[in-house]
């Protein structure tokens, strides 16, 4: 009778790792998200971020975690679940059924192998649209008229701190506002406005305006003879637009077409960078299956600590190797990939121990697993 493909030990680690991982990187980006939401809340309180721009910036910072987390996410899953299995003395029900260590990678590799070519794919074409979009609303912003983020209960400051402006109400729209108060230092003379009204106005030229209602404009100095007092009906001051930033593109955000047939080491170095991503996440989820293994006296969890300073070591590896390979300090060919082959020295090595010796793991059809 022909033996099927994958058995049902098969489909229950690849199940178990599966929604593991889900749970892992959802737990992880909420976390995340939720210190970044409050950020942007923070800052559109007052007043340095434009509210309409609070969605669109935590998707774009969404996206950039997503990728990011996937292979920390990926190597916790694997730790954990099969950290549980030992604990829960499966591991030890699997070896007395002639299941080793090497049979374990069929199934890690059925949901490791999709996720590397997914990443792949997110760290070519993804990632560089994301940076390039986060890019764009960052100078949208700062493009802005400083009309834009006005608060209402609060005092307002140009960004270059010649003005300040305080209205107590604003509609919803942010184009009306109430009891208005505008304060403006010049070389010669202080202007000061009052208003019981104020909107924003634009021309059939497309200037735009703070036109005050039913007012009073105060210019000159105080205790001067020249200071006057006005009182007017409508009065308009012209809001320039800010002078546009022009959006200079970042590696990050440039397309991978580009990068790929550049010549410069800093293209050099971020297509290493977009290539590594998928191969550390293929090596990391390799490199947990060993690192799992635990008793049930010490718990699921007595590996975590050691898995997390690992991983730190092994990113942070990859961040040097970067640095080193825009600095021309090592040659291209090698490049960063000296540090997944650190990683691969490692994974070698626990597995071997894991398997009680190399005689056990390459000359045998199935290598024995540790029981519990």
């Amino acid at each position: 009778m022909p033996q099927k493909r994958f058995s049902i030990i098969d489909r229950y680690i690849a199940r178990e790792l599966l929604f593991t991982w889900l749970a892992v990187t959802l737990v992880l980006m909420l976390i995340l998200l939720s210190s970044t939401l409050a950020r942007l809340l923070g800052k559109a309180a007052d007043g340095s971020l434009p509210s309409d721009a609070v969605l669109p910036l935590l998707a774009i910072t969404s996206a950039r975690y997503l990728i990011l987390l996937i292979p920390l996410s990926l190597y916790l899953s694997v730790l954990l679940s099969f950290s549980r299995m030992y604990k829960d003395n499966e591991m030890a029900a699997m070896a007395a059924c002639g299941i080793g260590l090497r049979r374990l990678y069929r199934p890690l590799v059925m949901v490791v192998v999709p996720v590397c070519f997914a990443m792949l794919g997110m760290t070519l074409y993804a990632m560089p649209w994301v940076s390039q979009q986060g890019q764009l609303i960052k100078a949208e912003i700062e493009n802005r008229s400083e009309l834009s983020g006005l608060a209402a209960g609060r005092f307002n400051e140009s960004r270059h701190g010649d003005a300040i402006m305080f209205l107590e109400n604003q509609s919803d729209d942010g184009r009306n506002m109430e009891n208005v108060f505008f304060y403006q230092s010049g070389e010669v003379s202080q202007n000061v406005e009052t208003a019981a009204l104020a909107r924003r106005y634009t021309d059939e030229k497309g200037r735009k305006f703070m036109l005050f209602v039913d007012g009073y404009h105060y210019q000159g100095q105080p205790g001067q003879s020249n200071y006057r007092i006005t009182k007017y009906e409508k009065h308009g001051i012209y809001t320039p637009e800010a002078e546009l930033v022009q959006q200079i593109s970042r590696r990050g955000g440039l397309p991978t077409s580009v990068i790929w047939n550049s010549a410069e080491p800093q293209h050099r170095a971020e297509m290493q960078w977009r290539l590594s991503i998928p191969l550390a996440t293929f090596v990391l989820a390799l490199l947990a299956l060993p690192l799992s293994y635990t008793t049930p006296r010490k718990g699921r969890y007595s590996k975590l600590a050691v898995a997390i300073l690992i991983y730190l070591i092994f990113s942070n590896l990859l961040g040097v190797g970067q640095t080193w390979v825009e600095q021309q300090k090592v040659p291209y060919w090698l490049g960063i990939w000296w540090v997944h082959g650190l990683a691969v020295l490692l994974f070698i090595f626990l597995l071997i121990r894991r398997a009680g010796g190399i005689k056990r793991l390459f000359f045998k059809p199935e290598p024995r697993l540790e029981s519990a």
